[in-house]
């Protein structure tokens, strides 16, 4: 299971931060992170698009998509899960994400791959390792 709280943004600020990328580089990631839609999620919020998440990483094939809702935030989003590759010496998928939460909607495609326990973590989107 993916952890909704183990935000892509904050992860994004520490790896910044511990490798002492330039002021304009911090800078922008504290855009990012401020600005993402995610940032202005529900605890709730999370919790739905975590759960749609792991069932496309978990039970769908390539290619399928799926929609998520929470009526109570109007939050909302849709995923396409991609291609399933090994990456890492692991299992990869690629994941296209659009989320929506107090009226700022934001799209990326990320690669989760599968940690030694099984759970599906962000990683790098560049060659193969």
């Amino acid at each position: 299971m993916i952890n909704p709280h183990n935000s892509l943004s904050i992860k994004l600020l520490l790896a910044l931060s511990l490798f002492g990328f330039s002021a304009l580089a911090l800078a922008t990631a504290t855009w990012f992170a401020r600005e993402s839609a995610v940032a202005h999620m529900t605890k709730e919020d999370t919790t739905i698009l975590t759960n749609t998440m792991d069932d496309l990483l978990n039970n769908q094939p390539d290619g399928s998509t799926s929609s998520w809702k929470n009526p109570a935030s109007s939050a909302s989003g849709r995923l396409a899960v991609g291609k399933t590759h090994q990456n890492y010496g692991t299992t990869c998928r690629m994941i296209k994400m659009e989320n929506t939460a107090k009226s700022i909607t934001r799209t990326g495609t990320y690669q989760l791959c599968k940690d030694t326990e099984g759970a599906w973590r962000f990683a790098p989107t560049g060659p193969t390792k």
